[in-house]
């Protein structure tokens, strides 16, 4: 039985594709998300997946698009941006993106969303 065997996804992940200018862990929560679609692997709350995805739909096309990266800490979900603008922009607003990613996911666990860039 091979990795790929246990965990079978969609889209073949392909690392000669990767860039060689994307930091690795960009890559590593693209393939987490991918592992994880659902988000089930964490049982105390929501996978990284589903938290990628939920931000995704809220953040809109326009914000995705300068969003590198999301992760999960604890019970805060860091988004991580090209952007020292959109950052300090969004910051203002990141109380509303907590209740709209708990909404989204379904659970009151995430108690903040923080914007850094890279």
């Amino acid at each position: 039985m091979s990795f790929e065997d246990d965990y079978p996804y969609e889209e073949e992940y392909d690392l000669d594709k990767v860039s060689k200018t994307t930091p690795l862990n960009i890559e590593l929560s693209r393939l987490m998300g991918k592992l994880d679609p659902d988000g089930k692997m964490n049982e105390a709350g929501p996978g990284i997946g589903a938290v990628q995805r939920a931000w995704n739909e809220i953040a809109g096309e326009q914000i995705s698009k300068v969003t590198r990266s999301v992760y999960l800490r604890g019970d805060e979900v860091v988004i991580i941006l090209s952007s020292p603008l959109w950052a300090q922009e969004l910051a203002f607003l990141s109380e509303q993106y907590c209740e709209k990613l708990n909404a989204a996911l379904g659970v009151d666990t995430l108690k903040k969303v923080s914007f850094r860039v890279s």
